[in-house]
């Protein structure tokens, strides 16, 4: 398990990078940690990022038992086994934090297996159907179990309940006082099972992770840290009730400016440095607004073509498509129905074409790019290769159709980086009035920590390093000289 000792003289080490204390754990963290939301064991790229991070000054990891239906903590677990086999790193150094709660995936197929089996868990909130939601003693003591075999460890540094207001929204109790008066019931029989888990040695502190710890008091599912902080103490004056994570970015900025706690007279961050409770920051670079995820970032331009050659090669595409039908598909020996699938992935052409007006963002349209157009153009590619794959002519013209498919997707989103890039002058414009010059070369993800940072009440900004290269913009964003005018940027927020 991490220790106090050892995450002091694992900073020592980087004498140029920033360290904050993470509230009563008395751990030290790097100002920016490792999120694991999108990151997968079976990825390579995955695995190079967090070594990377890990051995250049990033010594918090936060993942969850649902990120990756698991694939998140099992990268983490088999990192870290590699890293302290070689001798590279030492258990204690770094700070592992997961969390429960959320039933999807697998998980939920096992829920589903036990109702059907008169055996469900107790208390759960169903969402939707592909999305259930417990903090149920009996579901997180599975959980925990669960998250140590994939971690590969002994004991969890900070255990979280992850996103409990999901009863709040979802609950079908009418009154809101009753509602209330259960959720927060819940919360503290949560809180007494996790002391147990702590007196146990399987986890060393806990906490909240919840989207709506910032938002105003009289949201309805408006999560109150000073009533969870209260229900800990209740519970016993030593507890180890430690962290609350939420989220906080240059655009969703109701943790710094909104004063629900202690009868509208504090943050919910001036509440928690009070009582010494460390903050984790989640979602900095993705901003939710109007029900759209604003992506403070700037994006790459891969392939600089006008709107008319990318029409030139969504034509082409159709046209390849069509060829591939009428030639070969139309004299495949299948059955109607794996025809119809096959038929269905030989229209990315129409897609694109239908669809290139209503793609919203790189990344919305990098999202449908590789689990919808992709894996259906691959699919197609496969199954025509192997039914002809003594065909020289189909090879070409397959061949041909990768390589045209590559080049468009990677042309539109380049389209929409462009425009996007545009879009964020303005933002770049606003942040550099409270920059030095040196720090105007920064892109907007860069920026974006930096400001965050710069909030004394944060222990700790959880960023999404897929690629070694984000670990790097984030390893410069927080060796950069921090300069007292950033703050000014969020007291111009309070001031209107």
């Amino acid at each position: 398990m991490a220790t106090i000792p050892a995450t002091i003289f694992y900073s020592s080490k980087f004498p140029d990078l920033k360290y904050r204390k993470l509230g009563k754990t008395g751990f030290t963290t790097s100002v920016c940690g490792f999120g694991c939301y999108r990151v997968d064991d079976s990825v390579p790229e995955h695995h190079q990022a967090l070594t990377f991070a890990i051995e250049n000054g990033i010594n918090l990891i936060d993942t969850s038992s649902n990120y990756s239906f698991g694939g998140s903590e099992k990268l983490v677990g088999n990192v870290f086994e590699k890293l302290i086999s070689e001798d590279r790193i030492i258990r204690e150094d770094i700070i592992i934090i997961s969390k429960g709660g959320y039933l999807q995936g697998p998980n939920l197929d096992k829920a589903k297996e036990r109702e059907n089996n008169g055996n469900t868990y107790q208390e759960v909130v169903k969402c939707s159907p592909d999305l259930w939601h417990c903090i149920h003693p009996d579901f997180l003591k599975d959980q925990i179990d669960e998250s140590l075999k994939r971690l590969q460890l002994d004991k969890i540094d900070i255990y979280l309940l992850h996103n409990p207001e999901y009863f709040l929204t979802y609950s079908d109790i009418s009154s809101v006082e009753e509602k209330q008066k259960e959720f927060y019931r819940r919360i503290k029989t949560a809180f007494e099972f996790l002391e147990s888990e702590v007196s146990a040695g399987r986890i060393s502190f806990y906490g909240i992770s919840s989207n709506t710890l910032g938002e105003p008091a009289d949201k309805n599912n408006f999560v109150s840290l000073e009533k969870v902080n209260s229900i800990a103490n209740d519970i016993s004056k030593e507890n180890h009730f430690a962290v609350a994570q939420l989220p906080m970015n240059l655009i969703e900025t109701g943790a710094y400016i909104n004063k629900n706690q202690r009868d509208g007279s504090k943050t919910v961050l001036e509440f928690a440095k009070e009582n010494d409770i460390g903050i984790l920051i989640n979602r900095p670079l993705n901003a939710i607004s109007n029900n759209k995820i604003i992506r403070l970032a700037d994006f790459e331009i891969k392939e600089d073509r006008s709107r008319e050659e990318i029409k030139e090669l969504i034509g082409k595409i159709s046209k390849t498509e069509n060829i591939l039908i009428d030639k070969y598909v139309n004299k495949m020996n299948k059955d109607f129905g794996e025809k119809k699938s096959l038929l269905e992935c030989l229209s990315l052409g129409k897609t694109l074409d239908e669809n290139y007006d209503k793609f919203e963002s790189p990344n919305h349209f990098n999202d449908i790019k590789g689990f919808y157009l992709i894996p259906r153009a691959n699919f197609a590619l496969s199954e025509i290769g192997k039914k002809f794959e003594e065909d020289d002519e189909v090879a070409d013209l397959l061949n041909s159709y990768a390589v045209t498919v590559n080049i468009t997707l990677d042309s539109i989103e380049s389209d929409l980086a462009r425009d996007w890039n545009i879009g964020n002058k303005e933002r770049h414009s606003k942040l550099n009035k409270f920059l030095d010059d040196e720090l105007h070369g920064f892109n907007l993800a860069q920026k974006a920590i930096m400001f965050l940072n710069s909030v004394n009440e944060i222990s700790c900004t959880l960023v999404g390093m897929r690629k070694q290269k984000y670990v790097s913009d984030v390893i410069d964003a927080i060796r950069a000289r921090e300069e007292d005018s950033l703050i000014k940027y969020w007291d111009n927020l309070k001031s209107g």
